[in-house]
């Protein structure tokens, strides 16, 4: 006996067009590709912060082949959010320094943190890049995502967490860098050879959660085209007698 049903199951009512997967952009500086790449994972689990109330605490890294990801979980006995979706930390909003801040220092001396809005680049950055958002969670749990590229150099990698409203002094934490550049040798490529987008030269454009191609607007507004003024009606021209019609025998009478 089969586990699952095999009876006839009703079509949906409006049924989704189908879409296919494009290649990959070639720009691992924007986000994880989670939809190219099934990412190595490093099972490493420790609190990065701690307060009488609040844990700040690293649950996993999944590694790219390009990038990193720390899965960094907030754990309260108290509220921490209304809304879990909107995280506590996000790259798209403006910090605040008594809030949750994180940040990274490669062994070089290059650094990144959240303390600025990270917007995605056309061109490859010439500094690391870390982006931060929220995953969901509870009232008392809150997960999110930092992403960091590009990978870090071999010596100790610093993962920095502060977060004055919580009584969370600046608390470093040192990782691997060495571990985490091997490990990014066993990320795999799900999709090897996808073609590319066409994009036909049109720019593409975000509208919502759908991606759109549109034509690229005008740099400057431009006045509509003015209406056709209508013209004065023509004189009509006297009638004038067919060709070939008998002339008429009786003249008009004379105005008095």
């Amino acid at each position: 006996m089969s586990f699952f049903t095999d009876a006839p199951r009703n079509r949906p009512l409006f049924p989704v067009p189908e879409q296919e997967l494009f290649g990959y952009n070639g720009r691992p500086w924007v986000e994880p590709p989670h939809e190219y790449i099934v990412p190595a994972i490093l099972p490493w689990s420790m609190p990065l912060g701690r307060a009488e109330r609040t844990i700040v605490a690293l649950r996993g890294i999944e590694v790219w082949p390009e990038s990193v990801s720390f899965q960094l979980s907030v754990y309260s006995r108290d509220l921490l959010l209304d809304e879990p979706g909107e995280g506590l930390i996000d790259h798209r909003r403006v910090p605040d320094y008594n809030a949750l801040l994180v940040g990274v220092l490669f062994p070089d001396g290059r650094r990144a943190s959240s303390e600025t809005i990270s917007v995605p680049s056309a061109t490859r950055p010439d500094q690391p890049v870390l982006r931060a958002q929220g995953l969901g969670g509870s009232a008392f749990h809150v997960d999110h995502e930092i992403f960091l590229w590009p990978l870090p150099p071999d010596g100790p990698l610093e993962l920095i967490v502060q977060w004055l409203d919580r009584d969370i002094e600046e608390t470093r934490t040192s990782l691997d860098g060495t571990a985490i550049r091997d490990a990014a040798k066993e990320a795999g490529e799900i999709w090897p050879g996808l073609p590319a987008r066409e994009a036909h030269g049109l720019p593409v454009r975000r509208v919502g959660a759908q991606a759109m191609i549109t034509p690229a607007w005008p740099r400057e507004s431009q006045a509509p085209p003015p209406l056709p003024q209508p013209s004065a009606p023509r004189a009509e021209a006297p009638a004038q007698p067919r060709r070939g019609a008998p002339l008429p025998t009786r003249l008009p009478r004379r105005a008095r």
